[in-house]
């Protein structure tokens, strides 16, 4: 399991003793303060350093760009101090998105500068920095020689900061190397020191890393503890980096629990805080993560893909522990896919990486460095205590000179003490005129503080009323506003709601005419059969009076239908006042004509319909069109031999098209102006005939053409 220790990159700055990441400044009033200094000289050179400083943890990308601008302008001045502080923090831009070659190439170049300048600070900043770029790469020998350096310059000149990141970043390296007792004391010797100087970002640094010693000894409550107190102290410091780190920490806990949604979307947040600040190193380490939580999950596709992301990036930049978990995680994954080569091949690749981090060699270095820092240590301390031993005995001897001087001036004094003692007798009286000069010009004082106590008061008053006034008037035209707006509201409502309901009257309206014009044609032949019935009866042999019964039978039946078909439209178009639009067949159509006028004797109808065709239409409104426009041609008809009716359904272009075409004697265009013509005015005891044909096929989106000569007219519905 890859964790993420907290190494702390140390910022030292060169013109205060102070760490950058105390400064409350931030970057837009530096920016402000750099445009206004315009002068290329030493103090635009720290505005830039400070600005880029501003953009540690949150944007490397301009936190590089601002040292970049420095090192050029302090190169130009000859000004070696701020060259070496902004090639330190070029350095630390660079480690920030991974680019550890080029970081510890800045760390060296600024190491040199400051120590031909002999500035002690600088020296132990860049020292730390280079322990931690390379123990991020695990060159751990070489990190713990500079920390070691660090620490022996550190406490040379009692630099307690200095002293906590670095004791926390050895801690790192011990912890490392799963000596977690050792890491434990680096750890509470740093914190301890950043608590006491109450340093935030050294104070979450701490907890992290007690976070990570927690995690390895299985405590895992007391480890998310620490890890979210410590991500807390980087989100009110607005710290990124520090967040993206304890997010996949937070998400390595749950994993390690089980709970792999919680710690999905913990490495998640992680990883795009990551690719925001673009941090390599983080990215690769997060991805291992997310990978191993997708692995144990059995998300086996997902989980390649995030851990050749790893395993690719961690190559790139040369970071070998997360290198070796990639490489242990894409072996277990091949294995449980079925490919055995690539798991084999991975699995190589993960033992020669484990043998170069874990390998004997390197503790034995490590051990051995131990010592002589303890040997060194202990030099310094007989080194420092044989010169304080000189310095006490030089001390001694300049004391001996000092008191036989001072006796020897002691006579001098005697003489001195008289005149003295006058002398303070006369400056007494002086003293005693001057403080009651004094007391007068304090009462002078208070009476006039007195004088313009009220008259602040009295302003104070003034400006109040004014304040009262206008927050008064500026209610009264709010509330005003509000009133103007919600009349106007329900003015527009009261629109809407006046249109809705004409709407509503003309489909009453249109309603009661398709009722007289669809009932008109049957009840008239039940009529007509009836009279016949009664006033000639001996005209009717059986056998008419049989079919005359059948077919009077028929259409009473059909009527009945039609009521039915009626009732239900006129309840759906009543309530929403719409067409409800579906998909009906065509045959279904004809069939209901069909029927409707099957005891029509006199006139042919025909239905072709090759295609079979659908519509996207309103069932009822088109049963109307049909009939109403069937019934007109049988009454065009009436006096027509060999009358005929042919109804058709075809396609064309990818449109649809309904036509009827009789062998009547045809008619002028004034005959079908109400076709056309809403202002047409109709009967009711003709029906609606034209007029509602026209209506209802605007309803639903029907075009009708009309073609009518002489032996042929014929109407087309285009849908």
């Amino acid at each position: 399991m890859n964790k993420w220790n907290y190494l702390f990159v140390t910022i030292l700055t060169f013109y205060s003793s102070n760490l950058l990441a105390q400064q409350i400044s931030k970057s837009d009033e530096l920016i402000s303060k750099l445009n206004k200094n315009i002068i290329a000289d030493t103090t635009r050179v720290k505005l830039l350093g400070q600005i880029s400083t501003s953009y540690i943890g949150t944007n490397p990308t301009k936190m590089l760009s601002y040292a970049k601008e420095a090192i050029a302008l302090a190169t130009k001045l000859k000004y070696k101090k701020g060259i070496a502080e902004n090639l330190r923090f070029q350095g630390i831009a660079y480690y920030s998105v991974g680019n550890f070659k080029s970081a510890e190439s800045s760390f060296s170049s600024a190491l040199k500068i400051h120590e031909e300048l002999k500035n002690v600070k600088g020296i132990i900043a860049c020292l730390s920095n280079l322990g931690t770029v390379n123990t991020v790469q695990n060159n751990y020998p070489t990190a713990l020689m500079y920390y070691q350096k660090s620490v022996r310059l550190g406490e040379s000149i009692k630099d307690e900061m200095t002293l906590g990141i670095t004791f926390g970043n050895m801690g790192v390296i011990y912890s490392e190397l799963k000596n977690y007792d050792l890491a434990l004391q680096y750890f509470q010797k740093g914190l301890a020191l950043h608590t006491k100087i109450n340093y935030v970002a050294g104070i979450a640094s701490g907890l992290d890393n007690l976070g990570n010693i927690y995690f390895y000894k299985k405590d895992y409550k007391t480890s998310i503890s620490k890890y979210q107190e410590a991500l807390e102290e980087n989100i009110q410091m607005g710290n990124k980096m520090g967040m993206a780190r304890e997010y996949g920490n937070i998400a390595n806990v749950y994993t390690e629990l089980g709970n792999y949604k919680e710690a999905l979307a913990n490495a998640n947040k992680a990883l795009n805080l990551n690719e925001e600040i673009k941090n390599r190193k983080g990215i690769a380490a997060i991805s291992q993560t997310i990978g191993n939580a997708l692995n144990l999950s059995g998300k086996y596709n997902e989980a390649l893909l995030y851990s050749t992301k790893a395993n690719n990036l961690s190559k790139e930049i040369n970071i070998r522990d997360v290198q070796k978990e990639s490489s242990e995680s894409l072996s277990q994954i091949y294995e449980k896919i079925g490919q055995p080569d690539s798991a084999l091949k991975y699995y190589r690749s993960f033992v020669a990486l484990k043998d170069l981090v874990d390998n004997d060699v390197t503790k034995k270095q490590i051990s051995r460095l131990e010592v002589q820092y303890e040997f060194d240590k202990k030099e310094e301390s007989y080194k420092s205590a044989q010169l304080l031993s000189t310095e006490k005995l030089g001390q001694q001897q300049l004391m001996l000179t000092l008191n036989q001087y001072k006796l020897a001036q002691s006579n001098k004094e005697k003489d001195l003490g008289i005149l003295r003692l006058q002398k303070s007798q006369a400056q007494l009286k002086n003293e005693q005129l001057e403080k009651i000069a004094k007391q007068k010009q304090l009462i002078l004082s208070e009476k006039e503080n007195e004088i313009t106590k009220l008259s602040l008061q009295a302003t104070q008053r003034e400006k109040w009323y004014y304040i009262v006034g206008l927050t008064l008037l500026l209610i009264i035209g709010f509330l005003l506003y509000l009133q103007g707006r919600t009349t106007k509201k329900l003015n527009s409502q009261l629109l809407v709601f006046n249109d809705e309901l004409d709407r509503a009257n003309k489909v009453k309206t249109r309603f009661f005419s398709i009722l007289n014009h669809d009932l008109r044609s049957p009840v008239s032949n039940l009529v007509h059969f009836l009279h016949l019935q009664k006033e000639a009866p001996e005209m009717l042999s059986e056998s008419d009076k049989i079919r005359l019964e059948n077919k009077t039978l028929n259409a009473t039946e059909n009527l009945l239908q039609s009521m039915e078909d009626l009732l239900i439209w006129s309840k759906g178009q009543m309530e929403h006042f719409e067409p409800k639009i579906q998909l009906i067949g065509v045959s279904n159509l004809f069939d209901d004509t069909n029927r409707h006028f099957s005891s029509q004797e006199h006139t042919s109808i025909q239905f072709n319909n090759p295609e079979n065709l659908t519509l996207n239409t309103d069932e009822d409104y088109l049963k109307t069109i049909i009939r109403n426009l069937t019934g007109n041609a049988i009454k065009a008809l009436s006096k027509t031999p060999n009358a005929e009716i042919i109804w058709s359904a075809y396609s064309k272009d990818g449109q649809k098209f309904l036509s009827i075409t009789d062998n009547g004697p045809g008619a002028t265009d004034e005959n079908f102006k109400a076709l056309y013509d809403d202002r047409e005015v109709v009967g009711i005891k003709t029906g609606l005939g034209l007029h509602l044909i026209r209506d209802l096929a605007i309803a639903i989106n029907c075009k009708i053409t009309l073609n009518s000569q002489v032996g042929r007219t014929t109407f087309i519905l285009a849908f």
